[in-house]
C-alpha cells in the first residue's frame, strides 16, 4: 500500500504526521512525506529515514494584498506541482496534519479523486483542515469539543500519535535510564517547539521567591531564548535548584515528564497529548497568538476536567505563578484527580486507531501498529 503523509510548517503537524509515517512503515507500507521546502518536514523526515519531496508552499497572507497575492500564486503552482507528483507514483491515499504545506497536497489530491484523512489536533482547526474537511473521509481528532467545526462529517477521536519513546516510557514498557533526582518536587517549564520569553522571565522571577528545597525547575528555554536566559539566571538571586536546557530529547523528555510534578507550559496539543500520557497536571499559559485562540480552547479542556488550571499571559506574573505552583504540589488528592481524568482523556493506542481508518479508508480493513 502507498501511502502520501503531509503537514507542516511547525512541529505540532510535523510530529503526528511523521509518527503516522514510521507506523506506517513498519507495517511495511511504502510511505512518502510531502511537505513543504521551508518548514522543518526535511530536516526531520532525514533524521529517521523517510522520503521526503518538497514543495515551494508557504501561508497564505490576506489576499488583498501584495504578499496575500504571491501566496496564493505559490501556493497554486505548488498545488499543481503536488498533482504531478501524486499522478506519478499514484498513492492508494493521503494523510494529512493540517498546516500550510499540507494545502496544496490534499488539494491535488481531492481534485484527483484519491482519498484522504485529516488528523486535527487543536479544538479549533485550522484554516487548511477547515477548508479541505467537507471533501475528506473522515476527520480524526484530539480533543472532544472539535467534533463541533465538522457538521455532518465523520468524526474519529484517535487521540494524538505522540513520539514512540515517550508513548513507550509511559506506559511502562521502554525504561528510564536516566530519572530525575526528585529530593524535592521538579517543576517543569516549557514554553513549545519555539521556545516563549514571557514563561522564562515568570519562571525565574517565580523561582527567586521561592526557598531553597521547596521545589525543583527543570527549565526548557528553547533554542533562540537558552543564552538569554542563562545570562538571565546567573545575574538573578535563585535559591532553587534550577537547571536550564535548551532542550530535550525524546529520551530525556521521557524522564522530565515521568519525575515532575507539575508543567508549567503553552497548551498545544502536542505537549498536552504528552503530559495526558504521563498523567501529569499542568499551570497551562496559552500562547496568545495562536489562530482561533486555540490554545485557550485546548487549555479549557484540561481545565474543565480538573487536570489542569489556565493562567492568561496578561495575568502572568511570578505573584500570580507561584501560590498556583504551591497549591498544586501541597495537593495530592487534586493531582489524583488530575491523573485519573487525564487517565480517562489519553489514547494510547492513537496510532493504531489513525492506520485502521486509513485501512478503512482504501477498502483494506484495519490494522495494528
Amino acid at each position: 500500500m502507498r501511502l502520501v503523509v503531509t503537514g507542516g510548517g511547525t512541529g505540532g503537524h510535523v510530529f503526528p504526521a511523521l509518527e503516522t509515517a514510521e507506523g506506517a512503515s513498519r507495517l511495511g507500507w511504502d510511505v512518502r512525506y510531502f511537505g513543504s521546502n521551508r518548514g522543518i518536514e526535511k530536516v526531520q523526515c532525514d533524521k529517521v529515514g523517510v522520503e521526503f519531496l518538497g514543495f515551494a508552499s508557504g501561508p497564505v497572507y490576506r489576499p488583498f494584498s501584495a504578499r496575500g497575492v504571491q501566496s496564493i500564486l505559490k501556493l497554486l503552482k505548488a498545488t499543481q506541482s503536488a498533482a504531478k507528483e501524486l499522478e506519478l507514483w499514484r498513492p492508494d491515499a493521503v494523510f494529512s496534519t493540517g498546516g500550510y504545506s499540507s494545502a496544496p497536497v490534499v488539494n491535488a489530491a481531492r481534485k484527483m479523486g484519491i482519498p484522504y484523512l485529516l488528523h486535527e489536533q487543536n479544538t479549533v482547526p485550522g484554516r487548511t483542515n477547515r477548508i479541505l474537511g467537507k471533501g475528506a473521509y473522515a476527520i480524526a481528532t484530539v480533543f472532544e469539543s472539535t467534533q463541533e467545526w465538522f457538521p455532518g462529517k465523520r468524526v474519529e477521536r484517535t487521540g494524538m500519535p505522540i513520539r514512540r519513546a515517550l508513548r513507550e516510557s509511559a506506559q511502562g514498557t521502554l525504561p528510564l535510564t536516566h530519572s530525575l533526582e526528585k529530593a524535592a518536587p521538579i517543576i517543569l517549564v516549557m514554553g513549545g517547539s519555539q521556545g516563549s520569553q514571557a514563561l522564562n522571565d515568570v519562571a525565574l522571577a517565580t523561582a527567586v521567591r521561592m526557598s531553597k528545597g521547596e521545589v525543583q525547575w527543570l527549565h526548557v528555554t528553547g533554542l533562540s531564548h537558552f543564552e538569554s536566559t542563562s545570562i538571565s539566571l546567573k545575574r538573578m538571586a535563585v535559591n532553587s535548584d534550577y537547571t536550564i536546557k535548551a532542550y530535550l530529547d525524546a529520551e530525556e523528555m521521557a524522564s522530565a515528564l515521568f519525575s515532575c510534578s507539575l508543567a508549567v507550559c503553552r497548551s498545544g496539543a502536542g505537549t498536552m497529548a504528552e503530559l495526558a500520557a504521563f498523567r501529569k497536571p499542568a499551570i497551562f499559559v496559552p500562547y496568545p497568538n495562536a489562530f482561533g485562540d486555540h490554545q485557550r480552547f485546548n487549555a479549557s479542556e484540561f481545565v474543565e476536567m480538573g487536570a489542569a488550571e489556565m493562567v492568561l499571559q496578561g495575568d502572568l506574573f511570578a505573584g500570580t505563578l507561584e501560590p498556583r505552583i504551591h497549591a498544586w504540589v501541597n495537593d495530592s488528592a487534586r493531582r489524583a484527580v488530575a491523573e485519573r481524568s487525564m487517565e480517562d482523556w489519553d489514547v494510547p493506542d492513537a496510532l493504531g486507531r489513525i492506520l485502521s481508518l486509513i485501512g478503512q479508508m482504501v477498502g483494506k480493513g484495519a490494522f495494528v501498529a
